[in-house]
C-alpha cells in the first residue's frame, strides 16, 4: 500500500473515533507507527507528519485539526474517489506509480458545513535556504535586475521543456514562492545559484555574501577524494584537477614521449610512469621499466599503445615537476596539443562568468528533512452527493484478480502469485485476522500451504501483516482488515520491476495485458475506498 493511501485510511479511521476515546487511540497508533511518524506536530525533522490545511490557509497537525472539527461538531468522515486526475497522456495505473493524482479525497461533514480535502504531499526543502530567502539573497547582489533576468532564463527554459509558461524577471519572486516554483527550486536550485554567481561576475563585481546568508552556501574542493588517496609524503606533489594537462592529438603516445624527454629529469618521469602502469597490469604480464615504456610509446604500433591511460602518465609527469619545483617545459611543436582541463586565464578573461569548480558556490543541503501529508481544504461550496455504487466492489475485485492471475500464470509471470495471495486473503476462512497476533499466525501459514502457496508468499504475507497491526488499533471488522490487507497485496502498480513494467512481444498479449491491468486497477481503487469507509 502506498503511503498516501495508508495516510488516507488511517486518517478516516482516526477521525471516526469517538471524542472520548480519541487521545487514547491516537497515542496507541503513534506507538504502532514508531518514532518516524508524528501526528501531533508538523515539520518535525526526520519524520512523516499528518495534518490539514484549512480554507483560510492555516496548517494544523492532525491532533489540532481534530480539535477544530470537534468544535464544529464533527458528523462524519468518508473517503471518496473523484476519478483519474493524473497526467492525461498516462494510463491511470501508470500515473499512480509516479505522482499523487490527488483523486482520493476526504469528505468531512460537520454541523457548520461540509468540505472536501485533497491529500497533498509536502516535502521539506532539499537545501537549507528557502526559495523566498534565495530571492532575498538575489536582491542583495550588485545589479539585481541582471541577476533576476538570469534566474528568469533558467526557470523559463525548464518550464518550456515541461509545457509550463515562461516566467518574467518581475515574476521570479512570486513564482519561486508558489508550490510549483518551490518544487522547481528543489530540482534546479544549484543551477539558479550558478547563474546568479555568473551574472554578478559578468557585471564586474563579486557575490555579496553577508553574515546572515553565509550558512546557506559553501564551496567544495573537487579533489578531496583523490587527495585522500595519496600518502602524506606525496601531498605536496598533488596536481589539482583544474590544473591538469592533457594531450589532444591522435598520436598522444609519441607526443607524451617527446614532452617527457624535453624535461631535464626525464629518467625520473619515465620510472614513475612505469611504476604507475605496473599497478594495473594483469597477473603474469611482464612489468614495464622506464626504458621499455619509453621505447613502446616512441616506436610501438598504435594498437599496442591505444589502451595505455595517458591521463595517468600526464599526471605523473606534472607531479614529478611539482616535486622538483620545476615548470613543465613544452616544446613549441606541442604547444597547440597540450591543453588544460580547467579554465585558462584567457578563457576567464573572455567570459568572467565561467567559474572554476572550486570557486563555485553550492547550496548547503538540508540535513533535517521531513515529509508532510496535508489534507488541503478545497474551495468548493459543499461536498457532492454521490450515487450508490452499482457493483459489488469485492466481487469485482475478485473477478479482476482471477482474470489477471490467469493471464500472468499463462505468460509465466511471477506476479501471478501476488494476485493469488490477494484472493487468498479475501476468500480463505481458515484463519482470523481480527484477533491475530504475530505469534498466532501459524494457522495462516498452514492455510497458505494447503492452497499450494509457497514460502515466498508466506514471506510477503508476514511483511505486510504490520498493516493489520495498525488497523487493529481501531474497532475494525474482520472484513475491513482482510480488505485493506488484500489491497496492499494486490497493489502491484509501481515503477521499474513492478507489474507496470511488464511487456509482451505479441500485440495480442500486450492488448490482453492492458485490458486486465486497467480493469484490475479500477477495481482495486473502488474496493480500497469501500474498505477505508467500512467499519
Amino acid at each position: 500500500m502506498k503511503l498516501d493511501d495508508l495516510v488516507l485510511a488511517l486518517t478516516v479511521s482516526l477521525l471516526r473515533v469517538e471524542k472520548e476515546q480519541w487521545l487514547d487511540v491516537l497515542t496507541r497508533l503513534e506507538t504502532e507507527l514508531g518514532s518516524g511518524w508524528t501526528l501531533r506536530l508538523l515539520e518535525v525533522p526526520g519524520t512523516y507528519s499528518v495534518g490539514a490545511r484549512t480554507r483560510e490557509g492555516r496548517e494544523l497537525p492532525l491532533e489540532a485539526w481534530r480539535e477544530v472539527l470537534d468544535g464544529e461538531e464533527l458528523v462524519s468522515v468518508r473517503a471518496m474517489d473523484l476519478g483519474g486526475m493524473g497526467p492525461g497522456e498516462m494510463p491511470d495505473h501508470v500515473a499512480a506509480a509516479f505522482v499523487n493524482s490527488e483523486a482520493l479525497v476526504l469528505d468531512v461533514r460537520t454541523k457548520r458545513g461540509n468540505n472536501l480535502h485533497q491529500l497533498e504531499v509536502v516535502f521539506s526543502s532539499a537545501s537549507l535556504i528557502t526559495p523566498r530567502q534565495f530571492v532575498d539573497f538575489a536582491r542583495t547582489q550588485p545589479h539585481p535586475e541582471k541577476v533576476l533576468e538570469a534566474l528568469s532564463r533558467v526557470i523559463t527554459d525548464s518550464n518550456l521543456l515541461n509545457q509550463r509558461p515562461a516566467v518574467a524577471p518581475s515574476q521570479v519572486a512570486d513564482y519561486l514562492a508558489s508550490r510549483e516554483g518551490s518544487a522547481l527550486f528543489d530540482l534546479l536550485g544549484g543551477d539558479l545559484l550558478k547563474e546568479l554567481q555568473s551574472a554578478v561576475l559578468r557585471g564586474g563585481a563579486q557575490v555579496a555574501l553577508t553574515e546572515a546568508f553565509q550558512p546557506f552556501f559553501r564551496t567544495l574542493d573537487p579533489d578531496d577524494f583523490e587527495r585522500s588517496l595519496l600518502p602524506p609524503e606525496r601531498l605536496s606533489e598533488f596536481v589539482p584537477s583544474d590544473e591538469r594537462l592533457y594531450l589532444t592529438s591522435p598520436g598522444a603516445a609519441k607526443d607524451f614521449a617527446t614532452l617527457t624527454d624535453a624535461q631535464p629529469f626525464a629518467e625520473q618521469v619515465w620510472a614513475r610512469a612505469a611504476e604507475n602502469l605496473n599497478r594495473f597490469l594483469p597477473e603474469g604480464e611482464s612489468p614495464y621499466t622506464g626504458e621499455s615504456l619509453r621505447g613502446l610509446l616512441r616506436e610501438g604500433p598504435e594498437e599496442k599503445t591505444q589502451g595505455i591511460p595517458m591521463g595517468n602518465l600526464m599526471e605523473e609527469l606534472q607531479m614529478t615537476c611539482k616535486a622538483r619545483g620545476a615548470e613543465l617545459l613544452i616544446p613549441d611543436g606541442l604547444r597547440e596539443r597540450v591543453r588544460s582541463m580547467g579554465l585558462t586565464k584567457e578563457e576567464r578573461a573572455r567570459d568572467p562568468g565561467m567559474i572554476p569548480e572550486r570557486e563555485r558556490l553550492r547550496l548547503t543541503p538540508n540535513d533535517a528533512r521531513y515529509q508532510m501529508y496535508l489534507f488541503n481544504a478545497l474551495k468548493v461550496a459543499r461536498s457532492p452527493l454521490l450515487s450508490p455504487r452499482a457493483t459489488d466492489t469485492r466481487a469485482e475485485l475478485l473477478s479482476s484478480l482471477r482474470d489477471t492471475e490467469e493471464f500472468a500464470a499463462r505468460k509465466g509471470s511471477p506476479f501471478a502469485e501476488a494476485f493469488r495471495l490477494a484472493r487468498f486473503v479475501l476468500e480463505n476462512t481458515g484463519f482470523q485476522l481480527r484477533d491475530a497476533t504475530p505469534e498466532r499466525l501459524a494457522a495462516v501459514h498452514e492455510a497458505l500451504r494447503a492452497e499450494g502457496l509457497g514460502e515466498r508468499a508466506w514471506d510477503v504475507f508476514e511483511r505486510r501483516f504490520s498493516l493489520v497491526t495498525l488497523f487493529q488499533v481501531f474497532p475494525s471488522s474482520e472484513e475491513r482488515l482482510r480488505g485493506l490487507l488484500a489491497c496492499s497485496l494486490a497493489d502491484v502498480f509501481g515503477g521499474m520491476g513492478s507489474w507496470n513494467d511488464e511487456f509482451f512481444e505479441s500485440d495480442e498479449d500486450q492488448a490482453w495485458y492492458e485490458r486486465v491491468t486497467q480493469r484490475l486497477f479500477r477495481a482495486l481503487r473502488e474496493f480500497f475506498v469501500t474498505m477505508v469507509n467500512a467499519r
